[in-house]
């Protein structure tokens, strides 16, 4: 089941849902612009352009991924890996201009504890963990994974499955919290609830 959460309310979960799942660029971590612009910059050395609504519609796939796809379409011969390295250089210097989605991790502290709790991203784990770690948030999870974890990205299910297993906890047990498309495709794919963040944080 999927909720488009309008209020606060609408981020609880059901007493069923043993373990809370989330994805963390854009729905715990007030990062999505941050993320433009490091992605942008590390971009430009390769001649490549990324436009604002390209990324913002593809929020769900890894840097890595994203370059291939944009470097495909604008014919440009480029090294995924060297350039996601040059953006995730420029994000840890700029890691502290991002943010808490303060109603997502006020459902997190409220549940650490009583619930698992698991960070399943398709962001680069040196950078995820460094960002928690310097929120304060990254001990509040029992389970961290990302997208060196598995074998497929997000649309695919693969990170919200693993994080299940390593939790103890079946799919129908879990509630995905995401604010992309592909990561709603992944829980659903997963067979799990999931909670779009997304109409929240644009009321917010």
């Amino acid at each position: 089941m999927l909720t488009r959460a309008m209020s606060s309310a609408d981020l609880q979960p059901a007493p069923h849902h043993e373990a809370l799942l989330f994805d963390w660029d854009g729905t715990v971590a007030d990062s999505q612009q941050v993320n433009f612009e490091v992605l942008r910059e590390a971009l430009v050395p390769v001649g490549v352009v990324l436009e604002q609504s390209w990324f913002d519609a593809r929020t769900g796939v890894s840097s890595r991924e994203m370059i291939a796809m944009l470097a495909a379409a604008q014919g440009v011969d480029v090294d995924p890996a060297a350039v996601a390295a040059r953006r995730d250089e420029a994000y840890l210097r700029r890691a502290h201009q991002i943010g808490e989605v303060r109603a997502v991790t006020d459902v997190l502290r409220r549940h650490h504890g009583q619930r698992r709790t698991a960070l399943a991203t398709g962001g680069a784990r040196r950078t995820v963990t460094s960002t928690a770690t310097a929120l304060g948030l990254l001990e509040l999870f029992d389970v961290v994974l990302t997208r060196e974890d598995v074998q497929r990205g997000k649309p695919a299910p693969d990170l919200f499955l693993l994080a299940a297993e390593r939790l103890g906890v079946e799919a129908r047990g879990c509630l995905v919290f995401e604010d992309s498309d592909e990561g709603l495709a992944a829980a659903e794919a997963a067979g799990m609830d999931a909670v779009d963040v997304r109409p929240l944080r644009r009321v917010a």
